[in-house]
């Protein structure tokens, strides 16, 4: 989902059921993992970032783009998991831990925001890649060696590194200025 299209933020805005679904199954699992950090419990994590999600949809806010929708996402996710850890009186120590974060967002908490960002940006991407270029990008970025690669597929190290080449040109053309952080994830 390329959400820098101004048309695609206007139908967001206006609540279209496809960008809407788009938008959850884009973001869904980046937000997940944000709340699991501060909760340590996945059945309350998923119930929060959904809670986010429906909130978003039932209410009127408006974004201007998906930088605006990013920053109200996480924002959210987080101000929902310190309320739950409030009302629950769930360890105290956590609770003030983050809230001191919430103050001020260290370097290394806003380090793991920008990653769950680049990952999901390039799992978007990944999907979009015809199916066997995506399987040889996937094992690649599993740790494989593209000699494993090749003996595993059935196919020449050379088809490997042509896919692997065209999957990155692909990859760096729709992140452009962004490549550079993501190449952290493919080394």
């Amino acid at each position: 989902m390329e959400f820098g299209d101004a048309k695609l933020v206007y139908r967001l805005n206006h609540k279209d059921d496809k960008v809407w679904e788009e938008l959850f199954n884009s973001y869904y699992e980046s937000l997940c993992n944000h709340a699991y950090r501060i909760l340590l419990d996945e059945s309350v994590t998923e119930d929060i970032v959904q809670e986010v999600f429906v909130k978003l949809w039932d209410g009127r806010a408006v974004f201007e783009n998906e930088k605006a929708l990013t920053v109200y996402l996480y924002r959210s996710v987080t101000n929902n998991a310190l309320k739950y850890l409030r009302d629950r009186d769930v360890e105290e120590a956590r609770l003030k831990l983050w809230s001191e974060v919430e103050q001020e967002m260290t370097e290394e908490d806003f380090s793991s925001v920008v990653r769950e960002e680049v990952l999901r940006k390039l799992r978007e991407l990944i999907e979009l890649l015809p199916e066997e270029r995506k399987k040889i990008i996937l094992m690649s970025m599993e740790g494989m060696s593209g000699e494993e690669i090749a003996t595993q597929l059935g196919v020449t190290i050379h088809t490997v590194k042509q896919q692997k080449y065209r999957a990155y040109k692909f990859i760096k053309e729709q992140l452009g200025s962004y490549w550079s952080v993501a190449m952290i994830f493919f080394l």
